[in-house]
């Protein structure tokens, strides 16, 4: 993933996964900037619908290579 920004476009690299007063947190790097992504108890519905669209869409082109 790249990540566009005012200074130019970088690319976003994972950089684990842990868990922080009982919040799942995402490290993440920019290059020379790292940062994190802190989920709360109002991201639990937004997460879903992505997931959601994510296993839709998964579905949708399995199907679609069956017909084919």
């Amino acid at each position: 993933m790249r990540v566009l920004t005012p200074v130019g476009t970088f690319p976003l690299h994972l950089a684990g996964v842990r868990v922080s007063d009982n919040r799942p947190v995402i490290d993440t790097a920019m290059g020379a900037w790292r940062s994190e992504i802190r989920f709360d108890r109002d991201d639990v519905l937004l997460v879903a619908a992505v997931l959601g669209v994510l296993a839709a869409a998964f579905a949708v082109g399995r199907a679609s290579k069956r017909r084919g």
